[in-house]
């Protein structure tokens, strides 16, 4: 796995450290609360996500994906660490870990998932969005079971 390299003479102001890490504890904190149906709103127009639950392009099908969540009544909470915002080719970009753990794995606090978060922004009138994540599993738990739960017809294409 190689991670995107930062540039150096480019420094983060703290207000744009700040706002992105506001917005990547907004987005666990929708997905585990009942609001994945608005996680959309985090996301631009044309963005892109990828990774074990599929590939979604553009926010409609973000909506699709969190609507969809919904009517999963399992229980997910996601943790957050080691947040890593840089400059990389003139756009603000982070690296973040993740911990997600799932009621329906046998023991529920043991975690389901541990990965990263490569997430790339655009700012639309003066707030940062989401224009493309991957997500990159780095150990999983083999008798975890994933949510039932489909991106789109064209998932993982």
């Amino acid at each position: 796995m190689s991670e995107p390299m930062s540039e150096p003479t480019a420094k983060v102001s703290t207000e744009d450290r700040l706002a992105v890490m506001a917005l990547l504890s907004e987005h666990a904190f929708r997905n585990d609360h009942g609001q994945a149906d608005t996680l959309w709103e985090l996301f631009t127009e044309n963005c892109r996500s990828e990774g074990p639950m599929g590939t979604m392009v553009g926010r409609e099908a973000i909506r699709q994906w969190g609507v969809k969540r919904l009517s999963n009544p399992s229980k997910v909470r996601h943790v957050l660490g080691n947040v890593r915002v840089f400059w990389n080719d003139g756009r603000l970009c982070s690296t973040s870990y993740y911990v997600a753990f799932r009621d329906t794995h046998a023991n529920a606090a043991t975690p389901a998932s541990v990965g990263e978060y490569h997430d790339t922004f655009d700012n639309a009138d003066g707030e940062w969005l989401i224009a493309a994540r991957r997500v990159v599993p780095v150990f999983t738990n083999a008798d975890a079971p994933r949510p039932a739960v489909s991106a789109s017809p064209d998932e993982g294409k």
